[in-house]
């Protein structure tokens, strides 16, 4: 007769001789291999037979709440839920799309994408930097409307003026107090980077207001956020994402 099999978490509990808790923390934490292969999961089912694995460098504590930037692609929707769907995030932040350069020290496992908060969210047309976190504390960062975070945007404007007086028109229009939502947003800086780019930066979580202030002078642009803060995309092409790491704030 086949034994049934029974939970990852309460055959490591019983092999080590610790407690169910901590073997759930030790599979979560990506310390654990059946049969050779990475298992995640305290609820996956194993046999008696099978070999689990404990990595010598194991620990039994919780991860750290992680905080992810992305490079948004333009015209990628991102859901209208509090939480980022963990299919989603699987298929948004894999290891082939992670930048290089990310020195958070932080391993892609599932514990790292789940539950992902996303913050200041971006329009569907609109690309650049996206923040998704499990810190509520991170969240309540940028979004805090008594200590505002600067922000810098672009703008690629396809009916640009050439005339100079025009284009200082352009950046007065822009830069001008806007009524918004039932609120005044104050006045922000506007210059032209190059004959058909706009730089913008201003201290409020709104990102529907670069596309509200562009219009209302009258251009055509397609908007890209470049900077939350400190936070920038540090040369991640569209698609690309990273962990912040321990020490970097926003």
């Amino acid at each position: 007769m086949t034994e049934d099999p029974q939970r990852l978490a309460k055959q490591l509990a019983a092999r080590l001789g610790c407690s169910r808790r901590d073997a759930e923390l030790f599979i979560a934490g990506g310390w654990v291999s059946v049969d050779g292969a990475l298992v995640e999961e305290p609820q996956a089912r194993v046999r008696s037979d099978q070999t689990i694995t404990l990595d010598p460098h194991a620990r039994a504590e919780p991860l750290p709440p992680a905080t992810l930037v992305w490079h948004k692609p333009a015209g990628v929707a991102v859901p209208q839920t509090d939480v980022l769907p963990d299919a989603l995030a699987r298929a948004w932040f894999t290891a082939e799309r992670r930048h290089p350069a990310d020195a958070s020290g932080r391993r892609l496992l599932r514990a790292l994408l789940n539950r992902l908060l996303p913050v200041s969210r971006l329009h569907d047309e609109a690309s650049g930097l996206m923040v998704f976190t499990q810190s509520p504390g991170v969240a309540r960062r940028i979004t805090d409307r008594q200590s505002p975070l600067e922000q810098e945007w672009l703008a690629d404007v396809s009916n640009a003026p050439t005339l100079p007086d025009e284009r200082e028109a352009v950046l007065r229009s822009i830069g001008k107090p806007l009524y918004f939502d039932g609120r005044e947003l104050p006045s922000l800086k506007a210059s032209w980077q190059s004959d058909r780019r706009l730089r913008m930066a201003f201290k409020h979580d709104m990102p529907a207001e670069p596309g509200h202030r562009t219009a209302r002078a009258g251009l055509s642009a397609v908007l890209h956020r470049q900077r939350i803060g400190r936070i920038g995309l540090d040369g991640m092409a569209a698609g690309q994402w990273r962990c912040l790491g321990a020490a970097e704030r926003f």
